[in-house]
């Protein structure tokens, strides 16, 4: 058994992968690692593991990784899964700069593009179109 694990390593725990966020000390002088879920089962839970209790815990090898290529017709996976990722990040502009962001029935901004384009763009790599009345869509075939 290992001593401690660092935040930031993937670890298996009962049979599921997690993604330890922090590591704290206990009363009994152990460990409390915190973690979230990364295996499908799992997946964005938050758990607290006690290191005395737990007696099989594997920490994975990032050097043991085995890249798999997307062959998805222009890499529509690898770019819907960098998508993802992007929206469950939190924007990080500086307080200086208000810009609008890409969300679900919500005001965007286009990237300097005519909305029209953009959902075209936007098609080209297989992200649905949102949805727009007939007005709307007339109003943006005019615009465009």
């Amino acid at each position: 058994m290992m001593d401690v694990v660092a935040p930031g390593a993937r670890v298996v725990i009962r049979d599921a992968e997690w993604l330890v966020r922090k590591v704290d000390t206990t009363s009994t002088g152990g460990y409390a690692i915190h973690t979230v879920g990364m295996s499908e089962l799992v997946k964005n839970r938050e758990a607290i593991f006690l290191l005395e209790l737990e007696h099989d815990i594997t920490v994975m090898d990032p050097a043991e990784t085995t890249l798999v290529p997307d062959t998805s017709p222009h890499f529509r996976n690898a770019l819907l899964y960098i998508e993802s990722l992007l929206r469950q990040t939190p924007p990080t502009d500086p307080p200086s700069e208000e810009r609008l962001y890409i969300g679900h029935k919500a005001a965007m901004d286009l990237a300097g593009l005519p909305r029209v384009s953009f959902l075209q763009a936007l098609g080209q790599y297989g992200v649905p179109m949102f949805t727009l009345t007939k007005e709307e869509f007339a109003q943006d075939l005019h615009n465009a």
